[in-house]
């Protein structure tokens, strides 16, 4: 009898553990959700309407976003630096990071919260794809497509991190 007492005692605590241990990893991009939600509501002061701000939220974000792809132009174009190329990698290897961990963009969670909408920047691609837009479609566009702008980001900086080491070398 005392040692089914204590398996069970001990298959308790373990289970405990293991719920804390889930529950903590489930809870984590909601509690980060939260927190950043109330640092916007800060930065938008001036409004209440929940949302007015989030379409406040998304048109920072899709501009963000679209910022982004210009950049990547002018650096080729105008500003051919491998230190600034370097920076922007970095920034959009931070970005990509927050993608894979949180499995979705935060902001697009906290916009589509405050105005009640599931509408992602992804669906005019799907739409135009004959692709139907679920959750789960749009998610998986989202992963792909920060995934593969990380690869081709990762293998330019190789290619020109190569190039600067071949002209040192034979500078030398």
């Amino acid at each position: 009898m005392e040692l089914k007492k204590e398996s069970t005692k001990e298959s308790t605590k373990e289970s405990t553990k293991e719920s804390t241990k889930e529950s903590v990893t489930d809870k984590l991009p909601k509690i980060i959700e939260d927190k950043l939600e109330k640092i916007l509501r800060l930065v938008f002061f001036w409004e209440k309407d929940d949302k007015r701000i989030g379409i406040l939220i998304r048109f920072f974000h899709h501009s963000i976003i679209y910022s982004c792809a210009i950049i990547y132009i002018v650096l080729h174009i105008f500003v051919p630096s491998y230190f600034i190329f370097l920076l922007y990698y970095c920034f959009m290897g931070l970005m990509w990071v927050h993608h894979i961990i949180i499995g979705d963009c935060i902001f697009s969670r906290i916009e589509n919260r405050l105005i009640g909408d599931k509408n992602s920047i992804w669906d005019p691609f799907l739409y135009i794809f004959n692709i139907s837009i679920t959750p789960e479609s749009t998610g998986g566009f989202f992963l792909l497509a920060s995934s593969s702008t990380m690869f081709v980001l990762t293998c330019e900086l190789i290619g020109k991190t190569i190039a600067i080491i071949k002209r040192f070398i034979s500078n030398a």
